[in-house]
């Protein structure tokens, strides 16, 4: 069974952080919601979900994928250490690293979208530092996919089922 985690930052967007945790979870893939500063997260909209575990609980060999949710809380993981090692390790270790609309920009910042395919939402297009940014609902390129935000949260996730089942 694949095993996943979804980092819950304060101020994530709902639909980018429910959609695939949902949609994994229905077909039963071991999908763990990880709280970077609490157990108690709340969204940019000010919905607060409880989370199974804390980022520092996570491991990267001993998870198949990461996925990280736009809005505001893009800012809190990209300036998170933890988060960055994950990433990277995840990255390195050639395992699925997804990120949504804002949250892209996280993955420029880490210089790993340097000559790869990336989109994301169009006020961080221009955050994508070295990558070829597409006009897209969803892009992969190699083990990252990226998405442009909202309106792609449902393909994003299913795009996910397909790289993962």
């Amino acid at each position: 069974m694949k095993k996943v985690a979804i980092l819950a930052a304060p101020g994530f967007e709902e639909i980018e952080l429910m959609a695939p945790l949902d949609i994994l979870r229905r077909l039963n893939m071991d999908v763990v919601l990880a709280g970077v500063q609490s157990d108690k997260v709340v969204s940019t909209h000010e919905v607060t979900v409880s989370t199974d575990t804390m980022l520092d609980k996570l491991h990267a060999d001993k998870l198949d994928a990461l996925i990280l949710p736009g809005g505001a809380g893009s800012w809190v993981l990209r300036d998170t250490p933890e988060v960055i090692h994950l990433v990277k390790k995840m990255h390195e270790a050639g395992k699925l690293v997804a990120a949504i609309c804002a949250a892209p920009s996280v993955l420029a910042s880490l210089g790993l979208l340097e000559g790869k395919n990336a989109t994301a939402h169009a006020g961080f297009q221009d955050k994508l530092a070295g990558a070829h940014v597409l006009d897209a609902e969803v892009v992969v390129d190699g083990n990252i996919t990226t998405s442009y935000g909202l309106g792609g949260a449902i393909p994003f996730a299913l795009e996910l089922v397909r790289q993962l089942a």
